[in-house]
């Protein structure tokens, strides 16, 4: 009587035992699936926006991915859906995703204009000093 309540808890442990590691695999196959879809993803926009950026603009979405990579992955998804919409009507070079990243950062222009025997200016308003 001992040994079959024994036997019978044995095997009540076995099946939780098989029945936890099932639950591991299922998780673990899901979690690879899913890694593997955003691996699928990855490839895939990084070769739609090859096609799409000059290489010196390739280049340096590069750098930003690695120096910002939430803004770099803004401007990819931007860049894929303006792709889907067709709205991209040329190759988009490296001077267009600098305006974008300032953009999204909310950077202004800070271009300073130095001359002989005056302070630095910024050259908006010395451009509307002229108009």
């Amino acid at each position: 009587m001992v040994d079959d309540e024994l036997e019978s808890l044995r095997e009540k442990r076995k099946r939780e035992l098989l029945a936890q590691q099932l639950k591991k695999d299922l998780a673990q196959k899901q979690q690879d699936k899913a890694l593997q879809k955003e691996q699928e993803r990855t490839i895939r926009s990084t070769m739609i926006i090859s096609e799409v950026l000059e290489p010196d603009a390739q280049v340096y979405m590069q750098w930003l991915n690695q120096k910002n990579p939430p803004i770099a992955q803004t401007i990819k998804d931007t860049i894929i859906m303006l792709m889907y919409k067709n709205e991209l009507r040329k190759k988009i070079s490296k001077i267009d995703l600098v305006k974008i990243e300032r953009e999204l950062t909310g950077q202004e222009s800070k271009i300073q204009i130095k001359r002989r025997g005056r302070e630095a200016t910024d050259l908006n308003s010395e451009m509307k000093k002229e108009n």
